[in-house]
C-alpha cells in the first residue's frame, strides 16, 4: 500500500457557512479544514453520468469539490432509473451532462458544474482531461476505457476507476506518474492490469445480461472516496491495488498491482 502526496493545494480559508457545511469532515485525520480548501480548489472530472457516475458526482459535490466535469453524450431514459440516482422522472429526454447540473446545484450551489454533453474520443479527449486535475472514469465500454487511461497516462492525470457487472465489481486507482510522499513513485495505468482490450466477441452489456443497481451505488461511492483521498492525500488509495467485490456473497478480495516490463 502506498500513501501519496496530496493533488491538489489549499485554497482559501474557508468561509463560516463553508465551516458549518463541511463539519463533519473537519475532524477526520487527514481531511480537516487544509483537507477540506483542497477539495474547494479542486477540479474532477466524471466521464459518464450513468450507474457508478451518479453516486460519484453526488459524494464528491456534497464533499465540496470546487469544479466537476460532466462528460456524458447521453439522453436520460426510463430504464435508467433503476440505478442511475442522480437523475429523475422529471429528466427524461434531457442530457445527461444537464441532468447531473440541475441536481447538483440543488445538493450544493457552490459547486461548479461544467457541462461536456459530448462522446470522449481520441479528437476531444486531452483537451476534455487537459483541464482537470483527477479523472474519475464512470464509462461502460471497452474504448473509452482505454482512451481515458491513455490520454491521462500521457498527461499525467491520476484515474479512479471503477466497472460494475452483474454483482460483482472492481475499483482500483491508476496514474502513470505517481508522487508520494518523499518523491516520485512508479506508475501504474489500466495496462499493467489488462494490457489490451478483450475480444469485441466476449463483450456483453447491462441490457443483456443486467446490473445490480444497488451495488453501482456502493462502487460510486468507493470511487467517490478514492477521489477525496487523492485529492488530501488522506489515507492510503487503492493505488497498485485491485479491489474486487461480489454483492451476492458480501465478499471482497484484494489484489497487488504492478507495472508490466514491456508496456
Amino acid at each position: 500500500m502506498s500513501r501519496l502526496a496530496p493533488l491538489v493545494a489549499p485554497g482559501p480559508e474557508l468561509s463560516a457557512p463553508e465551516a458549518e457545511r463541511f463539519a463533519r469532515h473537519l475532524p477526520i485525520p487527514g481531511v480537516g479544514a487544509e483537507g477540506q480548501r483542497r477539495l474547494r480548489a479542486a477540479r474532477v472530472c466524471v466521464v459518464g453520468a450513468g450507474g457508478l457516475g451518479s453516486p460519484a458526482l453526488l459524494y464528491l459535490a456534497a464533499a465540496g469539490v470546487g469544479t466537476l466535469g460532466v462528460v456524458d453524450p447521453d439522453l436520460v431514459e426510463v430504464v435508467n432509473l433503476q440505478r442511475q440516482v442522480l437523475h429523475s422522472t422529471a429528466g427524461i429526454g434531457t442530457t445527461k451532462a444537464a441532468s447531473a447540473a440541475a441536481r447538483l446545484a440543488q445538493l450544493d450551489p457552490s459547486v461548479r458544474v461544467v457541462e461536456h454533453p459530448v462522446r470522449l474520443e481520441s479528437g476531444n479527449a486531452a483537451e476534455i482531461l487537459g483541464g482537470y486535475d483527477l479523472v474519475v472514469d464512470a464509462v461502460d465500454n471497452y474504448p473509452t476505457r482505454y482512451l481515458i487511461s491513455d490520454v491521462c497516462a500521457e498527461l499525467g492525470v491520476p484515474v479512479v476507476w471503477g466497472a460494475v457487472q452483474v454483482t460483482r465489481a472492481q475499483v482500483s486507482v491508476f496514474w502513470s506518474r505517481p508522487v508520494g510522499p518523499d518523491g516520485p513513485l512508479t506508475g501504474i495505468t489500466l495496462r499493467d492490469l489488462h494490457p489490451e482490450p478483450p475480444d469485441p466477441a466476449t463483450w456483453v452489456t447491462a441490457a443483456q445480461v443486467g446490473v445490480l443497481g444497488a451495488l453501482c451505488g456502493q462502487v460510486g461511492a468507493l470511487m467517490a472516496t478514492e477521489a477525496i483521498k487523492l485529492v488530501t492525500g488522506a489515507g492510503e488509495p487503492l493505488f497498485g491495488r485491485l479491489l474486487y467485490l461480489d454483492a451476492m456473497t458480501a465478499t471482497a478480495a484484494e489484489l497487488p498491482l504492478t507495472p508490466r516490463r514491456n508496456r
